[in-house]
């Protein structure tokens, strides 16, 4: 696998648009609703800085005013200033605790935040008052698998297709979660699914391409994987996966010139590290895998064969105990490619 969950935190599809009001004007003065209105427009317009500067102006005129709060939040979260995004729905709900919409902004907030706990537990509030929503549902389908709370976002997802049996969304991401518990078959179904609902799906293409590497089909993964980065040519994780595919069909000069782009976009990306580490290791380079190697294990959790290829770095760059050390290692944690070479070498 070349995703992990830490990916979602990107790529998953977090369900409903954040919640814009138009308030009851009944009880506000008119500068009130004008700055209100007229900050509704320029939200509409993506000119958040100017809306949030007009959402200010009513909040200043009424303090009461909880739908400004909301929507000067909206504006805020597009900027990505989540924790100010965070603080306006908090004092919205201060004024109107029961205020619907604004738990579920501020659970998107919370959820860009990684504090999925939290995020939980506002869109548990929000499916409360919206049983048959099935946005609702798909939104905390998505926390819940951050959560690794795995039952309960199939749940939710189950609930989703129920309520909206072309729900693109909820196909894309429940075939994530069984493709994450290896469940390659259901993910497949999951995924061809999607993209029959939108054939520019370009998630579900670069997953289903994941599904068929893991069955070692290369070329028709990389058909696959060719059609995720046409659609979405920018896609870091999408260039990377092309890449490690290119390096199963040994084309290694092209997997390289993926993996390099990939990089460049996202240089965080333990997995771009170790596929280069393996394009060096295949090209004779072994202290370059080497150190890409180390890269990777430093910058992300629990990637797939690391240590059987940090193993084969150390080995080829002569330093035999370090070799074994790391097969021993590979083998505890379940990467059988390292079972045969420890016998023979350790």
């Amino acid at each position: 696998m070349h995703f992990t969950w830490k990916y979602i935190y990107y790529l998953f599809v977090f369900g409903l648009s954040l919640l814009v009001v138009a308030c009851n004007t009944a009880s506000r003065g008119d500068d009130t609703i004008r700055f209100f209105q007229r900050g509704n427009v320029k939200l509409r317009e993506r000119e958040y800085r100017e809306a949030i500067r007009l959402y200010t102006e009513a909040i200043q005129s009424d303090t009461t005013f909880a739908d400004a709060y909301n929507n000067r939040g909206i504006a805020k979260y597009h900027l990505g200033d989540y924790k100010a995004a965070i603080a306006d729905y908090t004092q919205a709900l201060k004024i109107a605790p029961s205020y619907t919409d604004a738990y579920y902004n501020r659970s998107n907030a919370l959820f860009e935040l990684a504090d999925y706990k939290a995020s939980l537990e506002d869109i548990n509030q929000v499916a409360e008052i919206y049983k048959d929503t099935a946005k609702v549902y798909l939104s905390r389908a998505t926390i819940k698998a951050q959560l690794n709370d795995y039952s309960g976002a199939a749940a939710d997802f189950e609930r989703t297709l129920e309520l909206d049996a072309n729900n693109v969304d909820a196909y894309v991401n429940r075939g994530f979660l069984n493709f994450n518990q290896k469940k390659y078959e259901a993910a497949e179904k999951d995924f061809r699914e999607a993209i029959e609902l939108n054939p520019r799906q370009d998630f579900a293409y670069n997953n289903l391409g994941l599904v068929k590497a893991n069955q070692e089909q290369y070329t028709e993964a990389l058909q696959l994987l060719n059609r995720a980065v046409e659609l979405n040519p920018t896609q870091p994780y999408y260039l990377n996966n092309r890449g490690y595919v290119k390096l199963q069909l040994d084309q290694l000069e092209d997997a390289l010139a993926d993996i390099q782009e990939s990089l460049k976009r996202d240089s965080k990306n333990g997995w771009a590290y170790r596929n280069r580490g393996i394009y060096y290791l295949e090209t004779g380079q072994p202290e370059l895998a080497l150190k890409d190697f180390q890269t990777a294990t430093q910058l992300t959790y629990n990637i797939e064969s690391i240590h059987y290829y940090l193993g084969l770095a150390y080995e080829r760059t002569g330093n035999k105990q370090k070799a074994c050390e790391e097969w021993s290692l590979a083998k505890k944690l379940g990467e059988k490619e390292a079972e045969a070479l420890s016998q023979e070498t350790c």
